[in-house]
């Protein structure tokens, strides 16, 4: 079974709680499931990396949270083959 959100969060941002739950937050809400690809998971992370370097952006506010959850949204049709077949497997189990 592969791992849940948070353990593929932690993978890729062992060291940045702050942006960790930030990220982990977004993915629950916007993808409502339990796992997620490891390379979605990736992108958001690396997105929400970029977007922590820029110098008026802070992680707790909440245009951060909000552009997140855009770029995820716009990453959800790249994705949906890979997360309807977790969908498969899950249901199996």
């Amino acid at each position: 079974m592969p791992p849940d959100i948070t353990g593929c969060v932690f993978k890729f941002v062992p060291n940045n709680a702050a942006i960790s739950s930030v990220v982990i937050k977004v993915l629950k809400s916007v993808f409502q499931a339990h796992t997620l690809p490891l390379p979605l998971v990736k992108q958001v992370v690396e997105r929400a990396l970029e977007q922590s370097r820029t110098l008026d952006m802070k992680v707790d506010s909440a245009i951060f949270e909000d552009k997140l959850v855009s770029y995820a949204n716009q990453l959800r049709p790249r994705y949906v083959a890979q997360l309807n077949e977790l969908r498969k497997q899950g249901k199996k189990w």
